[in-house]
């Protein structure tokens, strides 16, 4: 789910420049450090070369490479695609090569990867858990490498991440603060002077929703730190959509618009968070313009973006439940035996009452649903919850996995429509729940017939009913 006036802070990323050599003569660590500026022009082309930088650090038993590039990749999912699902799995993967390695850093890393993957699907608990993680991690590590200083910054900026999302504001600014005493513990004056221009902006968008005069202060002082090369950078992005938000607090329109377009100009990857937050402004701002015709521009995107992001949620979810599941499964199931004879009387009793007091009523549906499960899954519908299609899948296992064996080009959005239909929704209802038109339900049911290879006299619903 969205939040208007919240910003992503950004964390502090190292990459070492490396001298042009010709591309046969380039060591690995070189590979790495190009394919990290190829992802600033072309990211699709850059995630693809890690897959084959991956199998020559591991051919060549190159193991800081090969963690390094475990590493990029979850950004590169994060920043690049929304890619939840494969970011989870390849922070588990870094996770288990850093634990063989023997490689701090990278177990840290692991944990801080995993936490954004648990608050993009607003499991903020479980996201401070794996935080809690990584610090244990760090503790463990020289205090005074200067690579460990930066991580436990870029944790206090994580931290400041999750508790702006609970929307504990003064929790957020006193871990950004903590951030900057990390910084000051280095030694290299480049590195140091450099982390400014970061925390700055990190504090800028953190004091927006506490104080507009000092977010002013410090966006404005980011900037002052800026370097000619750093004007694409996304904290300038960061620093552009805070003095927006200044200016259309205070109602000062044209000089809000002025900074959004700036910010919209960066190329850099920037967090989705972020562009859903400079969309929604834009959209007030022509609105209060009277630019009718760019402000559905830009209420197009938006739904463009939110749809992605909606999609991508669904499937990290299942992952989630996934691996969370392997771990409690034994636990679960020992539980389960201790209860079963205990608890089988009762259910059989409280079955038989059920029937006869339920029978004499017409329930609204035909699946195998209690009442108080299927109040749940329309109330999760009602609050347009992400988590809606996870819940169902607990009701009906599998649901998915044998839908996405007739045909596993069925994206997330067509599933969940499919979840809906089970429910025995109507299009109507569909259409209220979702936001979109009557029409759009019919024509994504009728997309959904072809790729399911219906005929033409088979009802859809009854289909799905006996699915």
């Amino acid at each position: 789910m969205f939040r208007k006036y919240l910003y992503m802070l950004f964390f502090c990323f190292v990459v070492v420049a490396y001298p042009q050599q010709d591309a046969h003569l380039k060591s690995l660590e070189d590979k790495i450090a190009d394919n990290r500026k190829l992802f600033q022009e072309r990211p699709e082309q850059a995630l693809y070369d890690i897959g084959k930088l991956l199998n020559e650090a591991e051919k060549s038993g190159q193991k800081n490479s090969e963690l390094n590039l475990l590493a990029n990749r979850c950004e590169y999912y994060y920043f690049l695609r929304v890619d939840f699902e494969q970011m989870i799995n390849s922070a588990l993967e870094l996770q288990k090569k850093a634990i063989t390695y023997k490689n701090l850093l990278y177990e840290a890393k692991s944990h801080k990867y995993l936490s954004q993957a648990y608050s993009f699907n607003e499991l903020f608990e479980k996201s401070l858990e794996e935080l809690e993680l990584g610090m244990k991690v760090l503790s463990r590590a020289d205090a005074k490498d200067s690579l460990i200083i930066l991580e436990k910054a870029n944790f206090h900026t994580a931290f400041a991440n999750i508790y702006n999302l609970k929307k504990e504001y003064f929790s957020g600014i006193q871990s950004l603060l903590n951030s900057v005493k990390e910084h000051d513990k280095l030694t290299e004056s480049d590195w140091k002077n450099g982390t400014k221009f970061m925390d700055y902006a990190n504090l800028g968008g953190a004091y927006l929703m506490v104080n507009l005069d000092s977010a002013e202060y410090y966006a404005q002082k980011s900037i002052s730190f800026s370097t000619e090369h750093e004007a694409n950078h996304n904290l300038m992005f960061l620093n552009y959509i805070v003095l927006g938000d200044v200016f259309l607090k205070r109602k000062k329109y044209e000089e809000a618009l002025a900074y959004y377009k700036k910010a919209e100009s960066i190329q850099e990857n920037k967090h989705f968070i972020n562009i859903e937050k400079l969309y929604n402004n834009l959209i007030e701002v022509y609105g209060n313009l009277n630019q009718s015709e760019l402000k559905e521009q830009y209420e197009q995107k938006l739904k463009d973006l939110r749809l992605t992001v909606s999609e991508n949620q669904n499937k990290s979810l299942r992952t989630i439940i996934r691996e969370t599941g392997k771990n409690s499964k034994v636990q679960e199931d020992t539980k389960n035996n201790q209860w079963i004879w205990i608890t089988g009387g009762i259910l059989i009793l409280g079955g038989l009452i059920y029937f006869f007091t339920s029978r004499k009523k017409e329930s609204k549906f035909s699946v195998s649903l209690t009442q108080e499960a299927y109040n749940k899954l329309i109330g999760l519908l009602k609050e347009n919850d992400p988590s809606f299609l996870l819940a169902f899948e607990e009701e009906f296992p599998e649901f998915s996995q044998k839908l996405l064996k007739i045909n596993s080009d069925l994206s997330n959005a067509e599933i969940e429509l499919l979840a809906m239909i089970k429910l025995n929704l109507s299009n109507k209802e569909i259409a209220q729940y979702k936001f979109i038109q009557h029409k759009t339900v019919q024509n994504r049911r009728h997309k959904i017939r072809k790729k399911i290879n219906l005929t033409s006299d088979t009802d859809l619903n009854k289909w799905v009913e006996n699915f």
